[in-house]
């Protein structure tokens, strides 16, 4: 088939209702058979050649490229390997982890809990639930630490650029508010480092709880050192723990489970959403789609936070990688979960989420989301091989806004000690300073 009339077709198939982006048309883009030519490694893509990457972009995404000053750098593929001592763990345990009927997760220990080939060997249903319980036991080293980040709401007015340059926001809109915190993860079981001590910390709660996460906004003022600790339990069906302080109240309160849904701090994201996907497996149910060549930030090109551009600075201007990724589809259980289904893009080799469709009850592409990782391979840091998250965009397709996060200070993956553990993470602490 001639080249332009082959961009025809795929125009009249897709581009035009890339808005709607029905499940039905994902799809068929799916399982399409593609004719063009890869987009060669090296080279930059303008806004005149955007058509031709209809293949490589899931559906309702191209219209975020469709303006003058793009300029898509594409990367040569970089195969990123966890750590050493992760794929050790792998090795030893393999074949030991199982998916039971409900889709829970049985005899896991440490490492890659299930391997591509039992992936594509098993039904749909069950290959969904390995992939998800694969992205959330990724190689991580003992967490996540950034000192300070921020969430810029993007509202859907035009405006000027540069938008906000000290947050590299390159590109127009209008920012609606910029609240910044600080973010840290520490796992406590399941650690491939330390199968000496059964893979866990020495510390309190390390047999029940798989990790703790803290969050302390630092600005605006008006929500100035609210906190958030959350406690993920290795326990499939037991909920997550989550306190806040309010400094409003003075006081720590639990969340509910339920307050997951909702949208965290007034951004266009959720407690599930952070990092593409965040939460719990069996609050969902899983199939797997198929696999898929996608185009996706995976090594990026920056050393501080990423840099955004565009109508509404909400694409990365950065590399562009061709990844094999999963594509799976996770339904909540929960019947008042505004959300009907995700469809997820998760990377064969890392299971980072690299991108996320999102449907509301109507059907409707609701919500897009792009996250952007980079290789971290320095010793001086301590990042031990991790490919991290340095920030994202989530944008609501109906509203058209948008909720930018990106890091102000190093993604940091660092030993953490049980007393730092304490320290840091104890719901006691949450009405002092740290």
């Amino acid at each position: 088939m001639k080249l332009g009339l082959f961009l025809v077709l795929w125009n009249l198939l897709f581009i035009n209702t890339v808005h709607s982006a029905s499940f039905e048309e994902v799809g068929s883009w799916l399982n399409s058979e593609i004719l063009l030519d890869p987009p060669v490694p090296g080279s930059t893509i303008s806004q005149s050649q955007i058509q031709s990457l209809t293949p490589w972009l899931p559906p309702g995404v191209l219209h975020e490229l469709d303006f003058p000053e793009l300029k898509l750098e594409i990367q040569p593929y970089s195969e990123k390997k966890p750590h050493l001592l992760f794929l050790n763990a792998t090795e030893k345990n393999l074949g030991t982890a199982s998916i039971d009927a409900d889709g829970s997760l049985l005899n896991y220990r440490a490492g890659q809990p299930f391997t591509h080939q039992q992936i594509v060997d098993a039904n749909p249903k069950i290959a969904g639930y390995m992939i998800a319980w694969n992205n959330i036991h990724r190689w991580q080293h003992y967490g996540i630490r950034i000192k300070e980040m921020f969430f810029a709401y993007v509202g859907p007015q035009s405006g000027p650029s540069p938008l906000a340059p000290e947050k590299n926001l390159l590109g127009g809109g209008s920012i609606d508010r910029v609240l910044t915190m600080t973010w840290k993860r520490v796992y406590l079981n399941k650690l491939a480092m330390l199968p000496d001590k059964d893979y866990k910390m020495d510390v309190k709660d390390s047999d029940t709880r798989l990790y703790k996460e803290y969050m302390e906004f630092l600005s605006p003022f008006n929500v100035k050192g609210t906190k958030f600790v959350v406690e993920r339990m290795i326990d499939p069906y037991e909920e997550d723990l989550v306190n806040t302080y309010l400094p409003t109240e003075r006081r720590v309160r639990r969340f509910s489970a339920k307050e997951r849904s909702d949208a965290f701090m007034g951004s266009n994201g959720t407690f599930d959403d952070i990092e593409g996907f965040s939460g719990r497996v069996l609050d969902y149910d899983w199939e797997y789609l198929g696999e898929k060549k996608v185009l996706a930030t995976t090594n990026s090109r920056q050393t501080t936070n990423v840099v955004f551009y565009g109508p509404h600075s909400r694409l990365p201007d950065d590399f562009y990688q061709l990844r094999d990724v999963y594509v799976v589809k996770a339904s909540p259980v929960w019947d008042g979960n505004p959300v009907k289904m995700r469809v997820m893009f998760i990377d064969k080799e890392t299971f980072n989420v690299s991108w996320a469709l999102i449907y509301n009850r109507e059907n409707e592409l609701w919500k897009t989301m792009q996250t952007v990782h980079k290789n971290f391979d320095g010793d001086r840091s301590h990042n031990s091989k991790v490919a991290g998250f340095v920030g994202m965009a989530m944008i609501d397709q109906l509203a058209n806004t948008a909720t930018i996060c990106s890091k102000l200070t190093p993604t940091e993956f660092p030993v953490t000690t049980p007393r730092q553990v304490k320290r840091v993470f104890s719901v006691s602490t949450l009405s002092e300073g740290q």
